[in-house]
């Protein structure tokens, strides 16, 4: 769903785990420590170099992480636009961003994820 440089390349979607073979894969997945060097193994790396703009959007994505940690909410925030603005399509800043403004819609109960759907359309229409 997310590439290497954290943008969504697959819209959210659900797991149904009454589908066998999702739920086997799931299953091994939870019990094999080695299943998920398997399956990373798999995936196709992008021969693509990274750009810097990329590189330090994700710098100040960490450096917000950081600053959350350290109490210092506003300034994470403020590191995380900063990011977004840098790289738009940044599916795990997004989150990041809206996990703090609306904890709600992310840790009471199950993800919103049609909230999120319509977060992004919002803020494209903003765009």
């Amino acid at each position: 769903m997310i590439d290497e440089a954290g943008r969504l390349v697959k819209a959210p979607f659900n797991i149904d785990v009454k589908d066998q073979e999702t739920l086997t894969m799931l299953e091994k997945w939870i019990s094999d420590p080695d299943y998920n060097a398997v399956l990373l193994r798999d995936v196709k790396r992008s021969n693509k170099p990274v750009s810097q703009v990329i590189t330090e959007a994700a710098a100040r994505f960490q450096l917000g992480l950081v600053l959350l940690e350290a109490g210092k909410e506003q300034e994470a925030m403020a590191e995380w636009r900063k990011a977004l603005a840098l790289d738009p399509q940044n599916w795990i800043i997004h989150k990041q961003i809206w996990a703090v403004e609306h904890p709600d819609k992310f840790y009471k109960g199950a993800v919103d994820y049609t909230w999120q759907e319509a977060q992004l359309e919002e803020e494209k229409n903003e765009q």
